[in-house]
Parts: structure tokens; C-alpha cells; sequence
């Protein structure tokens, strides 16, 4: 410190002393608070409450998860490894930009919930007073419905058997199931006996089975299951159809994990009540996003397919856009390419023929798969991101539902984007040297953007436009989803 004019050194000594303790005081009035608030961090009052809402349902016995969080004597080995996965938001598995848009169901921890995690660890792990412990949550059965009971459950009939170890298996079974009227779901839900080793599985539904391909007469996708996802709950006024004299096509895909198991899955279903109608029908839909990278890989296949169609290709010039705006078999057309240690950037296009509410957005992709984001492209050329996966991973397959479902007019068009990291940077990569293309094997890859939408008449459509305004012109209401 730089002595002032006429200063003793006695002077100078003084001054440094109380510039230090006033910085000292800074310090212990700004600082110490997130300090001594984590240090003082304890299991049962602080930790405990944060595993129950957002680990434990996965962390338990029964499940894929490495290990069960439910009790002190379970969590405090694992407390190293839990900084590190909350601090780097990998746990719990909620791996999109959490500024956008606000979901339902969201498990995720916010910054000082974080924090208090890593105070509670870097304090050395403390139990706390075992009485300001909260009662242990009420966690469902892996084997019991989330939301009550069905009216209706459709089982596998034999089943599959899972070896230990081998290569992954895609079987199919299918199931009467016994509907003799049409109805309308109201939630769906799919249960495993093999939650160990299914990496997915899809249910479809159909009356009239075509033997040469999937292309059934009145195909419903009815539900997936994935790990952190079993079911679908829709919005109040939606449901899913389905037909009389319905037969479930159960489509799982099994990856062996070191036990050798059987799987029988079944599906419970909740109808609305007979006769009931609500007002708008939800579908599914499969946003491939297989174009893209490399155009020159794909363009021959792509024009091969269109001229099937009857479109006319020019002879010079560009080929026509119109075909991948619709949900035919040009958008569904799977065509990947990845080249060795390379980033490959693929997307594609679905166009809203009708007004729509779109409800959830569901990313799947294999190893390779990096980020994946779902986005609205308006008439007049404005972009809306609606949901940005950056952080995605193939063993969390999750859907994203919308706290409140996104309302769109006609022509609006929904756009995918999907990177693939093949590169040795991606730690999930098993080989950056090898070219991949689309496939249903784990070690292939795919980009496929499901997402439930609702359509609806004008007239809904300007019903609902006009409710939204009303809320939108009262701030307290406003959702991320309206903005």
C-alpha cells in the first residue's frame, strides 16, 4: 500500500489493518452466508427432501439404477459421485435448456438446490437429527399403475426371454384386445417385467394387419416405454382413439445387461367414459430427421422415391420442397449418414395442415446422438424454439410435455434439428472411426422427433386463440409457452 503524504510507518500499519478487516468484513457480510448455509447442510433436513422429489423414483430397488437413494446408510457412499453428477446437471435426467419453456413433471434442481448438495458434501456428509427427517414418500410398485386403475390391460401372451449377453433383439407380439367399441384413452401406460434390459418399446395398434410391412388399417401408436418414461397422461379435453376389434402389436427393443431375464409387458389403459367424446383427438407423429449433412449421400434414394410418387423432377434446378413438408413417405424416409469423426447436422420438416395444439416433444436417438431440438417456424418467417436438447443421452429417452400445450394455425411448420457426434469427444461413442447409417441397432443410429399434437376446426382454433389472449393480458397468468 502506497504511503500517503506526511503518514507515520505507524500510520501506514494502522490504515493496511483497517483496510483488512473492513475487506474481511465484506467478505464474512456478502460471502459467508452461502457458506455457512451449506455447511450447515444436513441429510435428513436438507438432502433427503431433494432425493425424494427427484431421484428416488428411479433410485430404488427393482430398477436399472446403480444404486438406491433411500436412506443415509445407501446415499452416503455415493455422496462423491452425486456432487458430481448434480453439479454437472447429468443427474437428474432432465437434459434440455431449462430456459425454455415450462414443462410438466419437471424433476430437475435449480441452481441453489445444487448448491446445497455440494455445501452438504464438501461439509463432510453430515446425517442431521434423524427427526427432521420427512416420512418416506409413497413410491408406486414397479408393478402397479402410476395413476390408479385401468379399464382395460392388454399382456404380452408368451413373452420374450433376455439372455445375460448377446446382440439386441427387436421380437414382436401380437395381442387381441378384446375392444368392441371404439373409445377414447384418457391415459395409457406400459409396464416391464424387464427393466433391466429394454432399451425401448413401442405398442401400436391396429385392426386390418398388412403381412408385408407395419402399414396397418387404423395403426395407433398407443404408448412408449422408456426409461424415466412409461405413459402418457393427456390434457384435460384430449384422448387418443382407439378402434374396435383393435389388435396391439408389442414392438420392444431388448439390449442384454448382464441378467438373464423374461419379460412380460402390459399395457394398462383409462378410457373416458362411453359414449364421451372429448374435444380434440391426439395423434402421434415421427419427425425423421434423416436428411441432411451430406445431401449429395441421400439425394439419389430421395429422387428415386419421389418420381415413385409421380413428382416430377426438374431436369436442372433444385429438388422440390413441397414433398418434405408433409407427413408422407418422403418425411418418413429414413436416410442417415455419418461420417467418421465427424459432427453430422440432419433435420426435417412436418407442416400443420390444420390449427393444432402440439403437446410433448420426445427425442430419440442412439449413441452417437448429441443434441436434438424441436422448433415452430411461423407464416410470416419468425422462429420459435420450443424445446433444445443439448445434453441428450440414449439411456434417457424422456418426453418433454408442455405445462400448457403450444397453439399453432394452420400452415405453421414444425422443424427438427439433430446433431450426431461421432467423434471421440462424445464419451458415449464406442467407435469414432467407424461410418454410421441409419439402423435400429444401438451401434446404428437414427433421429426420429415424436410428438403428440391435437388438431382442430377454425372455430376451435379462434376459441383458443382468444382465451390465450385473455391470459396473455394478464401478466400473473403468462406462461414461457405464450411469450
Amino acid at each position: 500500500m502506497t504511503p500517503v503524504c506526511g503518514e507515520t510507518p505507524e500510520e501506514v500499519v494502522k490504515r493496511v489493518i483497517l483496510a483488512v478487516g473492513l475487506f474481511a468484513l465484506v467478505i464474512v457480510i456478502g460471502g459467508a452466508a452461502p457458506v455457512s448455509a451449506a455447511a450447515a447442510a444436513t441429510f435428513t433436513k436438507d438432502v433427503l427432501p431433494l432425493l425424494q422429489r427427484s431421484c428416488q423414483s428411479c433410485h430404488r430397488p427393482g430398477t436399472a439404477a446403480p444404486m438406491a437413494l433411500l436412506t443415509y446408510g445407501q446415499v452416503r457412499p455415493w455422496a462423491r459421485a452425486i456432487k458430481d453428477r448434480v453439479s454437472t446437471r447429468q443427474m437428474p435426467p432432465w437434459h434440455l435448456d431449462r430456459s425454455i419453456g415450462v414443462y410438466r413433471d419437471d424433476p430437475s434442481l435449480s441452481d441453489a438446490e445444487i448448491a446445497t448438495i455440494v455445501g452438504w458434501v464438501d461439509a463432510g456428509a453430515p446425517q442431521g437429527n434423524p427427526e427432521d427427517a420427512p416420512p418416506p414418500i409413497d413410491l408406486a410398485a414397479l408393478d402397479e399403475w402410476a395413476w390408479g386403475e385401468p379399464d382395460l390391460i392388454v399382456s404380452m401372451q408368451d413373452g420374450f426371454a433376455i439372455p445375460a449377453e448377446g446382440a439386441d433383439m427387436f421380437p414382436s407380439e401380437i395381442v387381441e384386445s378384446g375392444l368392441t367399441e371404439d373409445r377414447y384413452m384418457k391415459w395409457v401406460q406400459l409396464l416391464t417385467t424387464a427393466n433391466c434390459c429394454v432399451h425401448h418399446e413401442h405398442v401400436y395398434a391396429f385392426t386390418e394387419q398388412n403381412p408385408d410391412d407395419d402399414d396397418n388399417v387404423d395403426t395407433v401408436h398407443v404408448t412408449e416405454y422408456v426409461m424415466g418414461n412409461n405413459g402418457d397422461y393427456f390434457p384435460e379435453g384430449t384422448g387418443k382413439l382407439l378402434y374396435a376389434g383393435s389388435k396391439f402389436r408389442f414392438a420392444p427393443h431388448y439390449h442384454p445387461w448382464g441378467e438373464e431375464v423374461h419379460d412380460i409387458s402390459r399395457v394398462g389403459i383409462k378410457f373416458y367414459p362411453r359414449g364421451e367424446v372429448p374435444d380434440l383427438e391426439v395423434t402421434s407423429h415421427r419427425i425423421r430427421t434423416g436428411i441432411g449433412n451430406d445431401w449429395t449421400l441421400n439425394r439419389e434414394k430421395v429422387e428415386d422415391l419421389l418420381l415413385k410418387q409421380g413428382i416430377d423432377l426438374p431436369l436442372d434446378g433444385d429438388t422440390p420442397l413441397e414433398p418434405f413438408l408433409t407427413e408422407g413417405n418422403v418425411n418418413s424416409l429414413a436416410q442417415l449418414s455419418i461420417p467418421p469423426n465427424t459432427v453430422a447436422r440432419s433435420e426435417r420438416f412436418l407442416r400443420l395442415e390444420q390449427p393444432a395444439i402440439v403437446i410433448n416433444f420426445q427425442p430419440h436417438m442412439h449413441f452417437r446422438g448429441s443434441r436434438m431440438l424441436l422448433e415452430a417456424i411461423h407464416a410470416d418467417g419468425r422462429r420459435q424454439l420450443l424445446t433444445d436438447v443439448p445434453n441428450y443421452e440414449q439411456v434417457w429417452q424422456l418426453t418433454y410435455t408442455y405445462e400448457e400445450p403450444h397453439l399453432f394455425p394452420a400452415g405453421t411448420i414444425l422443424h427438427s434439428v439433430a446433431w450426431h457426434d461421432n467423434t471421440a469427444a462424445n464419451k458415449h461413442n464406442p467407435d469414432p472411426s467407424a461410418w454410421i447409417g441409419w439402423g435400429a441397432r444401438t451401434m446404428d443410429d437414427m433421429g426420429n422427433a415424436w410428438t403428440d399434437i391435437a388438431f382442430m376446426t377454425d372455430e376451435q382454433y379462434e376459441e383458443r386463440r382468444a382465451a390465450q389472449l385473455d391470459r396473455l393480458a394478464n401478466p400473473r397468468s403468462r406462461t414461457n409457452n405464450e411469450q
